[in-house]
């Protein structure tokens, strides 16, 4: 007789014997087991790449978009504002807000498309950029992949939305089991992407700051 595969079945569906804990242990581990080999390494690598460039290409029609003089100044203005703020609170504001940013993207279901339209509105920025200082959109976007902040940020940002994908994939196919189990992929996940996004807030402000330092002169 095959035994339940749940973890938390005590009794033998056939004959109502109990069933001692070391089994109920070992059911569960193998159905773990199960469940992790639908989607291993070298499947998440694969998916994380495909988001990874997905994510550039979202950056990237956002800048090239045609955006209004209105729009623009507004946008500036506001960046503006930030980075006065910037002046004071530092890594603690860039990895704080890009760290709220990545953490919704790992919400099953909707965060895919809420990190997509993030890093569209990061490409509006520069277009933005480009039509108040006429400079090539395009040429902007490239000097910002150029920086290694930029690179951790999407990396980050790709992992999260790669785990909000498996998160939805094991919701619906195994029920709150599914979940459970992916969880602990996805904690891992996150402080693997907190150690990224603080290096890059550390990169982001030593770039900032050799720049005010260069720029009176």
């Amino acid at each position: 007789m095959k035994l339940p595969e749940d973890e938390e079945a005590k009794f033998c569906p056939n004959c109502g014997a109990p069933l001692p804990q070391e089994v109920r242990r070992d059911i569960a581990k193998k159905r773990e087991r199960e469940l992790l080999r639908v989607a291993p390494l070298r499947r998440r690598l694969i998916l994380a790449s495909f988001i990874f460039l997905l994510c550039m290409l979202a950056t990237c029609f956002g800048t090239l978009a045609k955006i209004e003089e209105a729009e623009a100044q507004d946008r500036i203005s506001k960046f503006n504002e930030i980075e006065e703020i910037l002046q004071i609170a530092g890594i603690q504001l860039i990895f704080g807000n890009n760290m709220m940013y990545c953490l919704a993207m790992f919400i099953p279901f909707v965060g895919p498309a809420g990190g997509f339209y993030v890093l569209y509105s990061t490409g509006r920025f520069l277009a933005a950029l480009s039509r108040v200082q006429g400079h090539n959109p395009l040429f902007l976007f490239l000097m910002v992949m150029a920086c290694p902040h930029a690179w951790l940020e999407y990396i980050s940002y790709s992992l999260a939305i790669s785990e909000s994908i498996w998160l939805s994939f094991f919701i619906i196919k195994y029920g709150y089991r599914g979940l459970k189990i992916e969880m602990i992929n996805a904690v891992k996940y996150i402080s693997l992407c907190a150690i990224f996004l603080l290096a890059g807030a550390v990169i982001e402000m030593a770039l900032i700051t050799s720049a005010s330092k260069i720029a009176p002169i």
